[in-house]
């Protein structure tokens, strides 16, 4: 947990590291982490630090409320992209249970229409 009191008077304490989103060259990350500014309530934070957590980019934060609604607008997001891709309704689903019931039918027709032409000859 750091803890961090710069000449501005900005303070802050890093009480859930939850994870690092990516990695600059420089060594800095881009995290999200639950963070307490000023003694305030924790809120989810995104943006740059360097590698001890003592500077900082710019960067957002978010109310529990405020990320619910995030993760809802990606999930949203997410079953959408899936229906797009999805085979409409209207086009068959091919199992393997159809494919050995269309085999049969098909076999079924063969051996009936072989007896039918044997039977005209």
């Amino acid at each position: 947990m750091a803890e961090y009191t710069d000449d501005r008077d900005v303070t802050f304490e890093i009480i859930e590291e939850i994870g690092i989103i990516s990695t600059l060259e420089t060594g800095w990350t881009k995290e999200i982490n639950l963070v307490r500014w000023n003694g305030g309530v924790a809120k989810y934070d995104i943006r740059d630090w360097d590698p001890q957590h003592t500077r900082m980019s710019k960067g957002i934060t978010l109310k529990e409320d405020e990320m619910r609604r995030i993760l809802d607008l990606m999930r949203r997001r997410r079953a959408g992209a899936r229906a797009r891709r999805r085979p409409a309704d209207s086009e068959p689903i091919i199992t393997t249970e159809t494919v050995s019931e269309a085999l049969e039918e098909a076999a079924a027709e063969t051996a009936g229409s072989s007896a039918a032409e044997a039977a005209v000859f």
